[in-house]
């Protein structure tokens, strides 16, 4: 999702209530909610870590962690990579795209040590980074998808996936979807998906509480065995603006390929499970998965299209066609086509 994501755009007035709320769980759910596992975030400024070699510094964490992410105030970084110790010895080196104020998470899985390097017009600049590193937290039993709204594909909701609801601190704002986005969360293509919910709320934790955008920026994520889990407060309830791709959150969808596909083709279930979500969501605005829409960038100054240009787009697009980034990766960008197709399959398959 590179972050990639836009920050969300936030309005000075109280939440939203109803149609907008998170969906709670499946029709008829007995007992009270599971107290959602309670993420631990560890913070350490590069500034008092030792520089291990030219441009490289090394953090070692007494708390564990499996997703990390690098936050900044200033200029963002031109580069960032990252790498951590496993117990075979150190990865591979992985870039992290950065946007404002922070870089994408990378899920790493579990690990204590972490080296970064990153620079600015070939600068060493990693002084000015914080080292994010989050433990999501475990839960008792994985979650199962269920169908909580009438016609949507199965989902895991908010609740079964374990949000912590007291961290959901956005003002909502209502939209009306003309689009779909693609995205892929990037990191590692490496987890397990009995891991998937707890990479959900690791991403959570890290634009909620860390990148302080109040919620987690994309509607939907899909993970490689095509499960999918309800992002974005309301985002398939309601109709709400998500923080996913700057400049036009406003009446898009954002749907997240959990993955790094810039090297690796997305696997067929993860894309069925994103065209039958695009299709289901365009198809309740009367939105023809094949299409093209208009849209009106709200972005500032210096991205793909400055403020108030209008683009035509198709009503499934990729991240990178409204904004500098590599997002949703070469390999999932060239599935959009597969993707659209099987969306207007899908649409005309189902009753209105």
């Amino acid at each position: 999702m590179r972050f990639r994501s836009a920050r969300p755009r936030l309005a000075a007035t109280a939440l939203l209530t109803m149609a907008v709320l998170p969906i709670s769980g499946p029709p008829g759910a007995a007992g009270p909610t599971p107290e959602p596992p309670e993420a631990q975030t560890v913070r350490i400024p590069l500034h008092d870590v030792a520089t291990t070699r030219a441009a490289v510094r090394e953090v070692h964490s007494e708390k564990a962690f499996e997703l990390v992410g690098f936050t900044w105030r200033g200029p963002a970084p031109d580069r960032i990579e990252v790498r951590t110790r496993t117990s075979e010895g150190w990865s591979s080196w992985t870039p992290l795209e950065a946007e404002e104020g922070g870089s994408e998470p990378m899920w790493t899985g579990r690990s204590n040590d972490v080296q970064v390097r990153a620079d600015e017009h070939g600068q060493d600049v990693t002084d000015r980074l914080q080292f994010i590193g989050i433990d999501p937290g475990e839960q008792a039993a994985s979650p199962k998808a269920s169908t909580p709204v009438a016609g949507a594909p199965p989902v895991v909701t908010r609740a079964q996936w374990g949000a912590d609801e007291s961290k959901m601190t956005w003002p909502v704002e209502r939209t009306t979807t003309k689009a779909a986005v693609v995205h892929h969360t990037a990191g590692t293509n490496g987890y397990t998906c009995g891991e998937s919910a707890k990479i959900v709320r690791g991403i959570y934790q890290y634009h909620a509480v860390e990148l302080g955008w109040g919620d987690i920026g994309y509607h939907a994520l899909v993970d490689k065995c095509g499960t999918v889990f309800e992002g974005r407060t309301g985002g398939l309830a309601g109709e709400t603006i998500g923080g996913h791709v700057r400049g036009f959150n406003d009446h898009t969808f954002g749907i997240s390929m959990m993955g790094n596909y810039d090297g690796v083709t997305p696997a067929s279930q993860m894309i069925r499970s994103v065209a039958n979500v695009a299709a289901w969501k365009l198809k309740t605005k009367g939105v023809p998965a094949e299409g093209t829409t208009r849209l009106v960038s709200k972005a500032p100054q210096g991205s793909k299209y400055p403020a108030g240009t209008e683009v035509t787009l198709p009503t499934i697009f990729g991240h990178r066609d409204a904004a500098h980034t590599a997002c949703p990766g070469k390999r999932g960008y060239d599935q959009l086509g597969a993707i659209r197709s099987q969306a207007s399959e899908a649409q005309r398959s189902t009753q209105p």
